[in-house]
């Protein structure tokens, strides 16, 4: 009997670790790329933020669809995994992060993809869906920007007001200090806080956050540069058919209107909001999110 509960065991623990794994594919200009599977299924490619920010901390994601899903944590060129690559205008552009998701695709042998992306994230679904609209499925994006970069300065705005005084007051102040673990910490800190709807939790949040989260200021600086040039997908984005949710939290500091603006180029676009929520739901309103996220999947699945 001991015998059989060690095996039972063994295959258990082996049937975790292979559920989980990290692997690669060479892009048509020569570079590695990784990313993580778990599960199977239909595939979903994951998409963080930033620019420029690592996909490890959408690993919960992964985990609650991956009974249903393959599930994929993509390292976008330049971030985590994958960020050992040359980093140039050349590399770092949004053509080429869509070229990027489509080898992907090719090399997990798959006709078709869902995507779901957060924040900037959602704009590089949109933008692999606009060059290669026939290859998605579905997309869900949540905390999304929009199809161009128009409401940029009412996204600042947003953040500028969001800040409470004392904050304002304390980020002008540990800006003008030397750079140091503490200053650094406390720039960071206050800087976050606009992005989370109760600023109490805010300040608990920010450890997991910080923790869970790497950042290439480099791929940011080159990605940021192309978006101002680049970023208008308008033209092509109403060649795509496919299905879109968008998972809207009410307090975002990305204006709504974003999301009319997809919807009116996208006009088959669902939209879920979840109420007293920030640009993080998965952190700041788990419980709701996490529901959300399933059914946004599973629809029409």
């Amino acid at each position: 009997m001991k015998t059989v509960r060690l095996l039972f065991l063994f295959l258990l623990i082996f049937n975790v670790v292979k559920s989980q794994e990290v692997q690669s594919f060479t892009t048509s200009d020569g570079e590695s790329l990784y990313y993580t599977k778990y599960g199977d299924g239909p595939t979903i490619i994951f998409l963080s933020g930033g620019p420029g920010v690592s996909v490890n901390s959408l690993q919960s994601w992964a985990d609650t669809l991956s009974n249903k899903f393959e599930c994929i944590l993509f390292d976008q060129r330049g971030t985590g995994l994958s960020a050992n690559v040359r980093l140039d205008t050349t590399t770092i552009n949004l053509e080429r992060a869509a070229k990027d998701i489509d080898e992907l695709r090719i090399h997990l042998g798959k006709e078709q993809i869902y995507l779901c992306g957060l924040s900037y994230g959602g704009g590089l679904s949109q933008t692999y869906a606009s060059f290669y609209p026939k290859n998605v499925k579905k997309m869900v994006l949540v905390s999304t920007i929009g199809p161009d970069l128009t409401l940029s300065q009412a996204m600042s705005d947003n953040i500028r007001m969001r800040r409470y005084p004392n904050e304002r007051d304390s980020l002008l102040y540990w800006n003008k200090q030397p750079s140091s673990p503490t200053s650094d910490l406390k720039k960071a800190i206050f800087t976050f806080l606009p992005y989370v709807y109760d600023h109490k939790l805010g300040y608990k949040l920010w450890s997991d956050f910080a923790s869970k989260v790497s950042m290439n200021t480099t791929m940011q600086l080159l990605m940021g540069k192309d978006m101002a040039k680049n970023y208008d997908l308008k033209s092509r984005l109403v060649n795509y058919e496919g299905q879109c949710t968008i998972i809207k939290p009410r307090q975002d500091v990305i204006p709504e209107e974003a999301c009319y603006l997809i919807k009116d180029l996208i006009p088959q676009t669902k939209m879920i909001s979840i109420e007293r929520c920030g640009h993080m739901p998965h952190l700041e309103r788990p419980e709701a999110f996490y529901p959300v996220l399933k059914k946004a999947f599973l629809e029409n699945f």
